[in-house]
């Protein structure tokens, strides 16, 4: 059983820094980043805190319960947890914090020039030379570019995964199964959820999707659903670590937050079990309200990934930042003109219509010469092929590097009319990438869809029980690409000549329901053959 029994609370300590105990089965560990730091980290006996004896009764003297531990124990297990994973400092780079890595623009530290004096002078102690004297230095900010290309290739991920039309299917068409779409699809508006949680996942390498019922002032039951991530204001705890048993089921699911209860801030514990879900709040001392499980299994969907979409590519994005930041300051440097002047000359003020240079005639003492000023500008001697060059290459690269298309307008409007087909061979890499994201994303959408079952027979729809349970639904999201509808009708007549009426009508991209549309063509066949047999009667 799973059951909170305590919480340290050592003064001096941030909430942050305060884990919260639990009892955990024998051989239980937890999965996540960053699980409880109390307890063995081998076997998770839990340390039911400071000089609190543990589960198996004797008094904590270090982190670990003086017991040996080998790799392959019997028991229950889990997943390992993953190292060196920080979802805040993702977050935060997702959002253009560029502090992850010494080599991103946000460690660019100021520029300190030189100043000297146009009227004062200082004699120089090793020569005995005068010369302008050095004032204070000047501090000179430097240009940080961030660009959002994290947001990008996470966006883009995003649409190929779950951007296309979602379709809902079962075995067996039912009264159940048009509650089920109208709540899948209308009421928790899934396709929205699961498009927030991949974002949250690819960006913030972890986050869970929880359901639950309300009953509304009717007494009746809906169900609802949030998504659990990294919170943005680093004051507010969300924590939530999964447990996974032998079999690489989840079996457990801690929430851990905090909350306002009796006009002051506490801590606040959900653990979910398949039968009993206990409640703990922190008001003094532990406070665990156990109810019952409604759903019948966890109504948690957790999914983690080991880094960030764009991190395979970060130290590419780091250095295009970099190189367009330097480039910004040297424009700031030198791209404005600068005039030369040889000799005095009058300089016209810019309000000035018909500019003009006088420049004074003087003539040479020694040699009777006349001669005059003269002005033209400096010339910048830039080399903008090479930092094109390197811009563009890197551009590439990381489009490549990230299976993530380059769609930029510029990129779009030299393609010209091409097919579907060609469309789809351009942006393979891309599709490919989502194929394998799938592996991660696919069992959560299975597994939205047992949750909303089971809510839907155990608490919202209970007439519907047997109509759901006894069915299988299958929920998939088409392609992102548009559609050549000419192409697609052409290849649709062409196999007209070998497949049956039922599956071109349903390929066809205008068919929303495959049987209605096969009634209202028999419909439509009977009065044609009803007109001609009458027009033949007639003649």
């Amino acid at each position: 059983m799973w059951a909170a029994v305590g919480c340290r609370n050592d003064k001096g300590r941030s909430v942050k820094e305060r884990p919260f105990f639990f009892v955990l089965p024998a051989g239980a560990t937890l999965r996540g980043n960053n699980p409880p730091a109390a307890g063995c980290p081998r076997c998770a006996t839990a340390l039911c805190g400071s000089g609190a004896p543990n589960r198996r009764g004797s008094p904590p003297s270090s982190r670990s319960c003086g017991r040996r531990h080998s790799r392959s124990g019997g028991g229950r297990s889990s997943r390992p947890t993953r190292e060196n994973r920080n979802p805040r400092e993702y977050m935060e780079e997702y959002n253009g914090d560029r502090t992850r890595r010494k080599e991103s623009v946000g460690y660019r530290e100021p520029k300190k020039i030189a100043v000297y004096s146009d009227t004062e002078v200082e004699v120089d102690p090793e020569t005995g030379v005068e010369k302008p004297k050095r004032l204070e230095d000047k501090t000179v900010d430097v240009a940080k570019v961030v660009t959002n290309l994290p947001k990008k290739i996470v966006r883009n991920s995003v649409a190929f995964l779950f951007g296309g039309e979602m379709t809902i299917t079962a075995e067996d068409s039912n009264d159940g199964i048009c509650e089920f779409k109208k709540v899948y699809k209308r009421k928790l508006k899934m396709q929205s959820v699961l498009k927030e949680f991949a974002r949250k996942v690819l960006s913030e390498t972890k986050a869970a999707i929880v359901f639950y019922p309300v009953t509304k002032n009717d007494g009746k039951s809906q169900l609802k659903v949030k998504i659990l991530s990294t919170p943005k204001d680093s004051n507010v705890e969300c924590e939530f670590y999964p447990h996974f048993d032998e079999d690489d089921d989840m079996d457990g699911f801690l929430y851990k937050y905090n909350a306002e209860v009796n006009g002051r801030t506490c801590e606040c514990v959900k653990i979910y079990t398949k039968d009993v879900i206990y409640s703990g709040i922190m008001d003094g001392v532990w406070q665990v309200k156990k109810i019952k499980n409604r759903f019948g299994k966890i109504p948690v969907v957790y999914a983690e990934v080991d880094c960030p979409d764009w991190e395979d590519v970060a130290n590419l994005i780091d250095k295009k930042e970099m190189r367009l930041s330097r480039l910004s300051d040297t424009n700031d440097y030198f791209s404005e003109p600068i005039l030369k002047t040889y000799g005095l000359a009058n300089l016209p003020s810019k309000e000035t219509v018909g500019k003009e240079l006088n420049f004074s005639m003087e003539v040479d003492s020694d040699t009777g010469t006349s001669y005059h000023g003269d002005a033209d500008y400096l010339a910048w001697q830039q080399s903008c092929e090479s930092v094109t060059l390197e811009l563009n290459q890197l551009d590439d690269a990381i489009h490549s590097g990230a299976s993530s298309p380059d769609l930029s307008i510029n990129k779009l409007m030299g393609l010209g009319n091409l097919s579907g087909t060609s469309r789809r061979f351009m942006l393979i890499d891309a599709e490919i990438k989502a194929t394998e994201q799938m592996e991660i994303f696919g069992p959560v959408v299975q597994r939205t869809v047992a949750i909303v079952q089971a809510g839907m027979a155990n608490i919202t729809h209970t007439k519907y029980a047997s109509q759901l349970n006894d069915n299988y639904i299958e929920v998939e999201f088409g392609s992102i690409l548009p559609q050549d509808l000419a192409e697609e009708l052409k290849n649709l007549e062409t196999a007209s000549q070998f497949n049956s009426k039922e599956t071109i009508i349903k390929n066809s991209p205008y068919t929303d329901d495959v049987e209605a549309e096969l009634n209202r063509k028999k419909n439509d066949e009977k009065e044609t053959a009803q007109n001609n047999s009458l027009i033949g009667a007639t003649f």
